[in-house]
């Protein structure tokens, strides 16, 4: 009876080393991916006035989710209560906003205009996989 208590809280504690793991290297992408945003951001801002309203809305919105993904990963990576939720909305709408922005051309990019649905969907694939291991709730 003792080997079993033993063995159930071995797996537990390797759960919550797994999970926090998982959290870190999410946080870790979630800040390279806002610095990303802010050189992209950065590097299209003295082209704003040649764009039509729509790109700019899109250009800017994407320098709002940088931020939101900064803040985002910097929370979650200090273990803070909204860090999980936080993570959640900017992962969802970063992937949102690469459907509109690489998907549809709706705003400058450097891929291939043929690669543009298949990046577009790796990047689902790799936001709900972050939202899948942000729902797990966490070991006792």
């Amino acid at each position: 009876q003792v080997r079993r208590v033993r063995q159930v809280r071995q797996v537990r504690q390797v759960r919550r080393v797994r999970q926090v793991r998982m959290r870190a290297v999410l946080s870790a992408l979630l800040i390279i991916e806002a610095f990303g945003a802010g050189l992209y951001v950065a590097g299209l801002v003295s082209a704003l006035p040649g764009h039509d309203a729509l790109v700019i809305v899109v250009i800017l919105a994407r320098g709002v989710v940088g931020a939101l993904q900064f803040t985002a990963g910097w929370v979650l990576v200090n273990k803070r209560p909204p860090g999980v939720a936080l993570a959640r909305y900017a992962f969802l709408s970063s992937a949102i906003l690469t459907t509109l922005a690489v998907g549809f051309n709706l705003a400058p990019t450097s891929v291939y205009p043929w690669f543009r649905w298949q990046v577009t969907g790796a990047y689902w694939v790799y936001a709900l996989g972050a939202l899948w291991i942000l729902s797990k709730k966490p070991s006792p």
